[in-house]
């Protein structure tokens, strides 16, 4: 593989008058964009931290990615993957050292893969989470990030049944696009000071649904994400953080993508069927230096943890917990780090797609495989039990 150069000098040099006329028509717009995006700075590039292993550069298809590989990787025992996604105006050397998920990984054994947006894809290196034509199955960006994870399964000894995806701010709300267009490939998401899924289509749309969360509600977000998940429906399992101050990313948008996440699951498990029900299973709330936070849990029909909500008092669009050095972390606050992989750890692909095949409704025509049938039942109690285990 070869290096990856984080400080972009060529990149930079090319994208700096863009840079420059993007952010005067964002501060010059009617939604009270004088604050920019906060969510690193490429000027101020840290290191990724003092874990062991490998932090590997890589090119891929044209465009660079960060690997991490822990000091505990043995090519003949796969291991999980997490595709972990910057925000505007980081790169993946910076996004990892404030996050301090290389720490994690080395912990706790999986690969982390950091794409890295440049200055030719966006002049502030936020994903385009909004445009259909870059975060839709198949298309731009989004499309890339997934031959970029296959690549990786590829060349690495790699679970394929324990892949997934996360993410900060825009990186965040890519990761929801992700696990949506992609149930194939990953199995469960984070997303951290993101909006909820939805292509807005257009810059300023996107800035009011950052600003305001007024593109959409989350049972709208919903429908559309199991219309986009078509015959792949299933669950979505997807912990979310976000910061009650946040004047960067609202956090409506994070109550619109809890919502818009449990409805998307019910369908995906139950079809066209409106039954559900949005009060949480368990409330807890606690404090965390001088942060309180209420995390919330929300369980399905079959008793699937879908959802796992962390709402922090107080804090900015910032990275809950991470590096005391980091220029955009809460380094007191609750350990995303750590609680965003305990999370998505425990789900397999293969689980969820048992679950949600047991629940298909049968053709009313045609013969029925008896045999078949018992087999699908048979996976669906395992797959349903195995989740009920959490």
């Amino acid at each position: 593989m070869p290096a990856s150069d984080d400080t972009d000098a060529t990149d930079d040099a090319v994208g700096r008058r863009t840079l420059l006329r993007a952010k005067e028509l964002w501060q010059s717009s009617p939604l009270g964009t004088e604050r920019a995006v906060q969510a690193g700075d490429e000027s101020a590039v840290s290191e990724p931290g003092s874990a062991a292993g490998a932090f590997l550069g890589g090119d891929h298809d044209g465009r660079s990615y960060r690997l991490y590989v822990p000091p505990g990787y043995d090519a003949d025992e796969p291991v999980p993957l997490l595709v972990f996604l910057h925000g505007c105006r980081q790169t993946p050397a910076a996004f990892a050292a404030e996050t301090e998920m290389n720490e994690v990984a080395a912990d706790e054994t999986f690969l982390v893969a950091y794409p890295k947006q440049s200055r030719f894809g966006n002049p502030l290196r936020c994903w385009n989470w909004y445009d259909d034509t870059d975060a839709t199955r198949g298309a731009g960006e989004l499309a890339w990030l997934a031959d970029l994870t296959r690549s990786v399964i590829d060349e690495f000894a790699v679970d394929e049944d324990r892949v997934y995806v996360a993410g900060l701010s825009a990186g965040g709300s890519m990761a929801a696009r992700a696990i949506v267009e992609y149930t194939d490939l990953f199995a469960a998401a984070g997303v951290h000071s993101g909006p909820a899924y939805d292509a807005v289509g257009s810059v300023f749309a996107a800035l009011s649904q950052m600003y305001r969360g007024d593109g959409q509600d989350g049972r709208e977000a919903g429908i559309e994400a199991y219309e986009a998940m078509a015959d792949r429906a299933r669950a979505i399992p997807t912990i979310v953080f976000h910061g009650t101050d946040d004047d960067v990313v609202d956090v409506t948008n994070a109550r619109q993508l809890t919502e818009g996440t449990l409805r998307a699951s019910h369908r995906g498990v139950n079809g066209e069927v409106e039954t559900l029900e949005l009060e949480p299973d368990r409330v807890e709330t606690d404090v965390s230096g001088p942060y309180e936070y209420t995390r919330r849990q929300y369980r399905d029909g079959t008793g699937t943890l879908v959802v796992e909500e962390w709402l922090v008092d107080g804090m900015g669009h910032a990275w809950s917990g991470g590096s005391p050095n980091g220029r955009f972390t809460a380094p007191e606050g609750p350990d995303a780090s750590r609680l965003l992989w305990r999370f998505v750890s425990e789900y397999e692909k293969s689980t969820l797609e048992a679950a949600a095949d047991a629940r298909w409704t049968l053709p009313v025509v045609g013969p029925v495989s008896l045999s078949r049938l018992s087999r699908v039942r048979a996976r669906g109690r395992e797959a349903i039990s195995r989740l009920l285990e959490r």
